[in-house]
């Protein structure tokens, strides 16, 4: 039987990873991101072994016992050349009956490690700010076994018609980030600015190399990305950091608000994940309708919500990090969609530009987007 951990003491924390690039902020179900449908049935196949099968069913019946018995049944939620993500159940056909099993190609019990901790600050339960409970990580075949979460993305709401609905989320997730920036523990690698700025170079360079209107925009935002990166790295104080948060990657389930894929999860400035998500939240309306100013009010609502009951001065280094997630979008569609959209690329680099001037340097009152 493939050990399963419900202990701390597994953490083997402190792995530097690489920057993540390879998410798709769009989403749709399943999203197949830099994987194919072998690498899928791969981890596929991990679990269907004879022993973690019968650790899954055990960890389903406690969940929801009294359920027949049945065969397993897998739905794949997302997937990456280096992870993959599964709904799954036995015998049942209601789909709010099921768990997540997420399959590592190499040994992530942090992310279980960080879980157990979040739980532990309050954030698991019904706590109206949580995180998905951890059930178990089956060591050997590196899988992490989750609570499902059943509610809406807020993504979905972000991409519907309903303006209310969406400054109410918007306000929500802003909640959402303060919290976990303020009660989240300090766990984990020390993401710095020095480290972005090694990815910040890559980006530049690659476009530069396209030539073209994209070279001279991507130059200059490189030069002034790495002017600001010394008052960036001189005065932030290190939160837990989710990174890797977007619309995508909160779920409204009833009351609570559900923070979801921590893959990422780190020490960061806050400023970090504010980006994230409001780039995040640009491009939706960028993909939708045009134009990155579509959401500009709920990004309002988002930090207004957020600066409520987040950490103080958490937005002073917000447009260096804004301007640092326009490049690194602007390098993924030129080079990170097939076909590429140039057009979008020189849009994300523009708005890289004008970030850099976004937020007052006290950060105590968000500004209007430009």
């Amino acid at each position: 039987m493939p050990a399963a951990s419900t202990k701390a003491h597994d953490w083997c924390g402190g792995l530097k990873r690489p920057p993540c690039i390879g998410y798709r902020e769009e989403g749709s179900v399943p999203v197949m991101d830099g994987s194919t449908p072998e690498i899928v049935a791969r981890y596929a196949a991990v679990l269907k072994q004879e022993e973690v099968r019968e650790e899954l069913e055990r960890l389903f019946r406690s969940r929801w016992p009294g359920q027949p018995a049945g065969e397993m049944n897998l739905r794949v939620l997302k997937a990456h050349k280096r992870r993959c993500t599964f709904e799954t159940s036995f015998g049942s056909e209601d789909s709010a009956r099921g768990i997540i099993a997420k399959v590592y190609q190499r040994d992530r019990s942090d992310v279980f490690t960080a879980m157990e901790s979040l739980v532990a600050a309050g954030f698991g339960g019904t706590s109206e700010f949580a995180i998905p409970l951890p059930l178990a990580y089956l060591a050997t075949p590196h899988v992490l076994v989750q609570e499902k979460v059943s509610g809406i993305q807020a993504m979905e709401i972000f991409m519907g018609d309903e303006a209310e609905k969406q400054f109410s989320a918007a306000r929500r997730c802003g909640a959402w980030l303060g919290h976990f920036h303020m009660k989240g523990p300090q766990e984990g690698h020390l993401n710095d600015p020095g480290e972005l700025l090694v990815s910040v170079r890559y980006w530049a360079g690659a476009l530069q190399e396209a030539g073209g209107p994209l070279a001279s925009k991507a130059e200059l935002l490189l030069r002034k990305l790495e002017a600001a990166v010394p008052a960036a790295l001189g005065g932030f104080e290190p939160r837990a950091g989710h990174g890797s948060y977007m619309p995508e990657h909160v779920m409204l389930s009833g009351s609570r608000m559900v923070g979801i894929d921590l893959d990422e999860h780190d020490l960061a400035d806050p400023a970090r994940d504010l980006a994230w998500f409001i780039v995040s939240l640009e491009r939706l309306g960028l993909k939708k309708q045009g134009s990155l100013r579509i959401h500009d009010r709920a990004i309002e609502e988002f930090l207004r919500a957020y600066v409520a009951v987040g950490p103080p001065k958490a937005l002073s280094h917000l447009s260096f990090y804004k301007a640092a997630e326009c490049l690194h979008r602007a390098h993924r569609d030129r080079y990170g969609r097939k076909p590429p959209i140039p057009e979008w690329s020189a849009i994300m680099l523009d708005e890289g530009l004008g970030a850099l001037g976004w937020v007052r340097p006290n950060g105590d009152h968000p500004p209007s987007p430009p």
